[in-house]
């Protein structure tokens, strides 16, 4: 790791300081420097310096100064108490003496930064590979307890896991880096999800696992309210920050092949409600009928929706003809409640009603023929057509 930000911590230095700067390695050798020439090149400055672990001072006029050495100063790099390595300010020792402590300090920053966010790669990297592995579960006993192996090693109990939340940010309108929006997000949703017991996962830039914990033995009612209460508490202030963020909630779960359905469910809820463009808060257990459809084969689907709606299909005014079904199917039995809410007077909403009956033999006041109905134009709203 040292060798591979060794030429970052020469350039970052030496741009702060104005002076050439080298660093060489455990055994001397010069491994990043201000001058590539000199990579490559022993340092004899550095080993006198991480051998009596202090600054060492070279002089023009120092008669054991070996050939080719130039003046300056030259400090150990310690990394967990251990020397690791030197870094060397090259200039008259009495001008660049001054810059030694700080090119050694901000040496090992940066190393303790790197450190750091390789840590945090690594934990991210080995969080999605037991979020992958939960979605995959088959409830057999050898991955059961691979599974589990995995949350022991990094500290998570998935026994304590009772909801699986999905969340994609969608846009943000403000001048940010996406890694900056990134860090809002994950913030935003470490503040509303502060229970040690959740498993918070980021996928990318865009997209953040939840396995939310449970205090104490809460119904599964219980779970889905608090879920929810969190979910709203965090995308309140994330609007506040101008990001639009979709959340996906599953099913309650008890076990481990509860969390693993609960999460397939929110991903399966994510995607189909992108194709309904649905957005906000959205909850498997609504769509529930929507994931069956989902499960039939393309073709047959194709097939049934455009033999129910081969006449609606014909005319300009489908997508409002569609959109007033399936906002009737919302209430059927309070057309005076539809109707205002989608701004028709009653007559209007009765009329087009009518008129899907008549152009697709199918009466919207008969179940079967209503369930039909809604199939095929859910159907067609979430074909791969219109997948996003």
């Amino acid at each position: 790791m040292f060798s591979e930000i060794a030429q970052s911590i020469a350039d970052t230095v030496s741009e702060i300081i104005g002076r050439s700067v080298a660093v060489a390695d455990e055994n001397a050798v010069i491994i990043g420097c201000s001058v590539k020439k000199r990579l490559g090149t022993e340092h004899i400055q550095s080993m006198t310096a991480m051998r009596e672990n202090k600054m060492c001072i070279t002089r023009c006029d120092n008669a054991t100064v070996a050939e080719g050495s130039q003046p300056g100063v030259t400090l150990p790099i310690q990394f967990f108490d251990k020397i690791i390595g030197a870094i060397s300010i090259i200039g008259k020792p009495d001008e660049v003496e001054r810059f030694g402590i700080f090119a050694q300090q901000q040496a090992e920053s940066m190393l303790r930064e790197q450190v750091f966010i390789e840590s945090n790669i690594a934990k991210e990297r080995a969080l999605r590979e037991l979020i992958d592995n939960i979605a995959d579960f088959d409830g057999s006993v050898s991955m059961t307890e691979l599974i589990n192996l995995q949350g022991r090693e990094l500290g998570v109990s998935l026994s304590r896991c009772r909801v699986a939340m999905v969340m994609e940010l969608r846009e943000w309108h403000r001048g940010e880096t996406p890694e900056c929006v990134r860090r809002m997000l994950l913030r935003d949703i470490c503040s509303c999800f502060p229970h040690t017991g959740n498993i918070i996962c980021p996928h990318g830039s865009r997209s953040v696992t939840i396995l939310m914990a449970s205090v104490g033995a809460a119904s599964d009612e219980d779970v889905t309210k608090n879920a929810t209460v969190a979910v709203r508490r965090m995308l309140k202030d994330t609007d506040a920050k101008g990001m639009t963020v979709d959340v996906a909630i599953g099913f309650p779960a008890h076990n481990l092949d509860g969390i693993s359905a609960s999460l397939r469910a929110a991903h399966d809820a994510m995607r189909i409600a992108k194709r309904l463009k649905h957005g906000g808060v959205i909850f498997a257990e609504d769509m529930t009928a929507e994931m069956l459809l989902d499960l039939l084969p393309h073709e047959r689907s194709e097939e049934f929706s455009d033999r129910i709606l081969s006449e609606l299909l014909k005319r300009s005014d489908y997508e409002e003809m569609r959109d007033t079904f399936l906002g009737w199917c919302e209430t059927p039995f309070a057309s005076g409640e539809v109707a205002e809410r989608l701004a028709l007077h009653r007559n209007s909403l009765q009329y087009r009603l009518k008129k899907i009956r008549a152009l697709t033999g199918k009466d919207p006041w008969n179940f079967k023929d209503a369930f039909e109905l809604w199939a095929a134009f859910t159907l067609k709203k979430i074909s791969t057509k219109n997948r996003i």
